[in-house]
């Protein structure tokens, strides 16, 4: 008996009373997400993805009840945010499209084509009023705003060329 290695099967515990049912979670936007395990709702936490704002149900608790109720570290987590570096479980703030909005501002002007001035001018007003509410990534805001304002202006000049370019042309026809 001695010297000699022996194999033991492991032994798995039964889950817990508290890890039995199914787990779902709202977020404060709307979306919905599970059924996942209790251990994989702990895990969604350790990784910053539950907040206290967010809503917990299971099979044994039907009503959505607030996240930090269930875990109380989250209500203790969401005291100590620092105003300097944003929370994991923050919010998520979409991307700013600056450079696109200034790029179809730009190409309006020599291609002539006042569609380019015109989806600048509209997703520029979109972009700017999201990044206003903190939806969207504020870092943007001056490309934004000068792809706005040159859309813009070339729609303006655009429109006032082919007005004026119809005027002549009926003007021409008139005169036969």
């Amino acid at each position: 008996m001695c010297n000699e290695i022996y194999v033991v099967p492991a032994h798995e515990a039964p889950p817990a009373e508290e890890d039995r049912g199914e787990w779902r979670m709202r977020t404060p936007e709307g979306q919905t997400f599970g059924p996942v395990s209790r251990s994989e709702l702990t895990q969604w936490i350790s990784e910053g993805r539950v907040s206290s704002e967010c809503l917990l149900s299971s099979d044994s608790q039907p009503n959505w009840v607030n996240a930090d109720a269930i875990f109380p570290e989250l209500a203790a987590s969401s005291q100590k945010v620092s105003p300097v570096r944003p929370t994991p479980a923050a919010r998520y703030i979409a991307p700013h499209r600056g450079p696109l909005i200034l790029a179809l501002a730009i190409m309006s002007w020599p291609l002539f084509c006042p569609i380019f001035g015109i989806c600048a001018w509209v997703m520029g007003n979109a972009d700017l009023r999201e990044m206003q509410a903190g939806r969207m990534d504020a870092s943007g805001t001056g490309l934004t705003q000068a792809g706005q304002i040159i859309g813009m202006i070339n729609s303006m000049i655009a429109i006032v060329v082919i007005v004026v370019l119809v005027f002549l042309l009926l003007l021409g026809f008139g005169l036969r």
